[in-house]
């Protein structure tokens, strides 16, 4: 039997309010050993009471809402408490309520608990992980459409096609015997290429997905006292990184985040390029090429003071060569020491120098650069990526075996297979082991 849960749902720390929630079968039980009001207790209506601690003394004047499973987030009975936003009294308040017979939440357990009662399919609970650490409007709006079901549901029409088709398969099994077909194996096939298409289609859009959850990966790179550094704490508007003109000053990769419009970018100072036989430079250089082929976006810095056009654009062929999915932009620095220096034989670059008004041009010039793919279904987690993967790899040895007229019970298998990879992203398909990764990584009190 389930036992009823307790913990604090908001962030740690003194605030205007501090929540705390009660989940299970006895909620309400524990909830009325603890708060005392003079008001019916009625599903979704706030009462005002007194929250008492656990020796019954007065602790706090408190709001109590309860919701009557299973019209609940978890489907259970639930009863939440706002509470003045004191740490000792969300510490005591809490001690009140496991005092009181309640259990101490795990993480993510709340979520946990709607996703069994089917409040919620896995991929729906994931993005509610998602929603909660969304740092900016991109990421935000990816794991609300993911919480509305805009990925369930896609996979879910899959596997209808798929379960159709392998409904006929396993119908024709029945039938060995009379060697019977009870649908055309070109239909069959042409299925199977239209549901693989979508798999890969949505597969491809994951690194694009994963940059809009994440941030997308813009390394800055060049040769030393390019600067890198400068323009790192330009975007930050801060002073993150040692800024010197003593070339090789930066020797290891910077990283921090920053936002602009609706998007979240991690921003990647690297080591200057050049040869050198000094140690510990080369490798901090050969970590510049790792963090460039791990690049959604590159930024190639060049002074023409001291690079050429010839070396710019070898060092662009460079980048490219070491990462071809990387969208490469040349950005020549220092344009308030060009003088009359004619940069006409560049290749096609954007211009840096002190001036606020070449930094907006930059930032508009990002925001434009990032391609979102078009759908409403974008895969943001590695999870789902490698399971439409797998699925991929049955579909495609189901249409060899159809191509081959090979043995239908080789076809049935490989549909089966193909299923249970589609069906364990939204959990219809899974593990108490793949559960408790996926909730573990949430929060306590969600």
């Amino acid at each position: 039997m389930l036992t009823t849960i307790a913990a604090v749902a908001t962030a740690r720390g003194t605030g205007a309010l501090t929540v705390i929630r009660l989940s299970g079968p006895n909620a309400m039980d524990v909830a009325q050993k603890c708060f005392a009001t003079r008001s019916e207790w009625t599903p979704r209506r706030a009462l005002l009471g007194s929250f008492q601690d656990r020796l019954g003394r007065p602790l706090d004047e408190a709001l109590a809402t309860w919701f009557q499973g299973p019209a609940s987030f978890t489907g259970e009975d639930v009863v939440e408490f706002g509470l003045h936003g004191s740490p000792y009294i969300a510490a005591e308040a809490l001690e009140a309520l496991l005092a009181a017979g309640a259990v101490l939440a795990a993480p993510g357990e709340f979520t946990q608990r709607a996703f069994a009662h089917g409040k919620l399919d896995l991929a729906q609970a994931e993005a509610v992980g998602d929603l909660i650490a969304a740092e900016s409007r991109a990421g935000h709006e990816l794991a609300l459409k993911q919480l509305k079901g805009n990925v369930s549901k896609r996979m879910a029409e899959l596997r209808q096609q798929l379960m159709d088709f392998a409904a006929l398969i396993e119908l024709e099994l029945d039938f060995v015997e009379e060697d019977v077909e009870f649908a055309r194996r070109e239909d069959l096939i042409a299925l199977l290429d239209s549901v693989s298409n979508e798999c890969i289609r949505m597969r491809s859009t994951f690194r694009q997905g994963q940059a809009m959850k994440e941030g997308i990966p813009l390394v800055l790179v060049g040769a030393p006292n390019a600067g890198k550094s400068t323009l790192l704490n330009r975007l930050l508007r801060d002073e993150r990184a040692l800024v010197s003109d003593v070339p090789g000053t930066t020797r290891d990769s910077v990283e921090e985040r920053f936002r602009l419009g609706d998007l979240l970018f991690r921003l990647i100072d690297t080591a200057g390029i050049r040869e050198t036989d000094e140690v510990v430079e080369r490798m901090g250089i050969e970590r510049s090429w790792a963090k460039i082929r791990e690049a959604h976006m590159v930024l190639a810095l060049v002074d023409p003071l001291h690079s050429s056009a010839q070396e710019a654009q070898k060092l662009v062929d460079r980048v490219r060569e070491a990462n071809p999915e990387s969208d490469v932009v040349l950005l020549l620095t220092k344009r308030d020491t060009w003088g009359a220096r004619d940069v006409s034989a560049y290749p096609e670059h954007l211009a840096m120098s002190p001036d606020s008004s070449d930094l907006e041009v930059l930032e508009r010039h990002l925001e434009y650069r990032v391609q979102i793919p078009e759908g409403d279904v974008l895969i943001a987690n590695a999870r789902h990526a490698e399971a439409l993967g797998a699925s991929i790899e049955s579909l495609e040895r189901a249409r060899e075996s159809l191509m081959l007229g090979t043995s239908g019970e080789l076809v049935a298998y490989d549909l089966r297979d193909a299923l249970r990879h589609l069906g364990s992203i939204t959990g219809e398909v899974t593990a108490d082991d793949l559960l408790g990764s996926i909730f573990g990584r949430f929060c306590i009190g969600k």
